[in-house]
C-alpha cells in the first residue's frame, strides 16, 4: 500500500501550458480541501485572494445568526439521475413530479425544481460542482440542495418467512446546507414493484433531512443577504483598486481604466500647405 502522502501526490491534477509558459496544477490535501498552485505570480495572488474571500465568507456565515424554527427554508431540487439498470422501466420526469408533489407537503419547504440545464453541467463525468453553478447561473441560489439518485442495488428481504436475497430499488438522495453547514444522505428502498412507495418514503426521510437536521443551523437570510453584500462590496472595491479608479474619476474615465482602454492622445491639427 502506498504512504498516503503518496496517494495524495499521485491524484493531483496538472495543466501545462506550452513551453516556457505558466502551468497550473490542481491537488487534493489530506483535509479533503483543493489546492491550487500557479506559476505566474499575479495568477497566483489572485487565487490565493478568492481562497481568502471564500474562507472569509465561510466564517462570517457560520458566525452568523440562525434561522428561526418557523422561518421557510427554499430547497433546489435537480432531476433525478436513474441506473442504467432502471433506464428502461422507469419513467423519470413521473417519478420527479412524484418527489416534488411529496417534497411539497412540508409547509415549511419552498421547492425549486432545477431544470434545463446546459449540456455541459449534463454530460457523463459532470460533477456536483458543474451542476450547482449552472443552477446558480439560472438565478438560482436555495438554502439547501437536493440530488436524487434510483439505483438497483443488492439486498436481503422476506419471502415465506425466510431471508432471501433481492434486489431493491432505492431512492437516494445528497442533501446539503447551500452554505458548507450541514449534509446528509436519507435513503428508502424496496421491491421494484413498491417504487411509488419507495419515492413517498424517500421524500419524507429527505424532508426530515432538511427541517431536522439540517434546519437548525441554517443562517438567517437577512444576515446573509447582509453577509453576501458587504462581500460583492469589497469585490467591487479591489477590482476598482487594481484598476486605479479614483473617486473623483468620471463615468468615462471609469470605465477606460476598468478595461485598460489607452486615451487617445490628441493629434495636433495639420496645417493646411500654402499654396504658391
Amino acid at each position: 500500500m502506498f504512504p498516503r502522502a503518496l496517494v495524495v501526490n499521485v491524484v493531483a491534477l496538472s495543466l501545462v501550458g506550452c513551453a516556457g509558459g505558466t502551468f497550473t496544477t490542481t491537488s487534493r490535501g489530506l483535509d479533503g480541501k483543493t489546492v491550487v498552485r500557479s506559476s505566474d505570480p499575479k495568477e497566483q495572488a489572485r487565487i490565493d485572494a478568492e481562497a481568502a474571500d471564500e474562507e472569509a465568507y465561510a466564517k462570517a456565515v457560520a458566525a452568523a445568526p440562525r434561522r428561526s424554527a418557523d422561518a421557510p427554508i427554499e430547497v433546489a431540487v435537480f432531476e433525478a439521475t436513474i441506473a442504467d439498470a432502471l433506464g428502461k422501466s422507469v419513467d423519470r420526469k413521473q417519478l420527479d413530479e412524484m418527489l416534488l408533489r411529496a417534497l411539497s407537503n412540508d409547509p415549511l419547504l419552498r421547492v425549486v425544481p432545477v431544470r434545463g440545464l446546459p449540456a455541459s453541467a449534463t454530460r457523463l463525468g459532470a460533477s456536483d460542482e458543474d451542476l450547482i453553478a449552472a443552477a446558480r447561473s439560472k438565478g438560482i441560489a436555495p438554502d439547501v440542495w437536493i440530488m436524487p439518485h434510483v439505483l438497483l442495488e443488492d439486498a436481503v428481504g422476506t419471502s415465506g418467512g425466510k431471508l432471501v436475497s433481492m434486489k431493491a430499488f432505492t431512492l437516494r438522495s445528497d442533501v446539503w446546507s447551500a452554505y458548507g453547514t450541514g449534509a446528509s444522505k436519507p435513503e428508502a428502498q424496496g421491491s421494484v414493484f413498491q417504487n411509488a412507495q419507495v419515492v413517498e418514503q424517500a421524500a419524507a426521510r429527505i424532508r426530515a433531512a432538511v427541517v431536522r437536521e439540517l434546519g437548525p443551523n441554517l443562517p438567517d437570510h437577512q444576515a446573509v443577504a447582509g453577509i453576501q453584500e458587504e462581500r460583492q462590496k469589497k469585490k467591487l472595491e479591489a477590482i476598482q483598486e487594481q484598476a486605479g479608479i479614483r473617486p473623483e474619476d468620471d463615468t468615462e474615465t471609469r470605465l477606460r481604466k476598468l478595461f485598460g482602454i489607452k486615451a487617445e492622445e490628441s493629434k495636433p491639427e495639420e496645417q493646411p500647405t500654402a499654396r504658391e
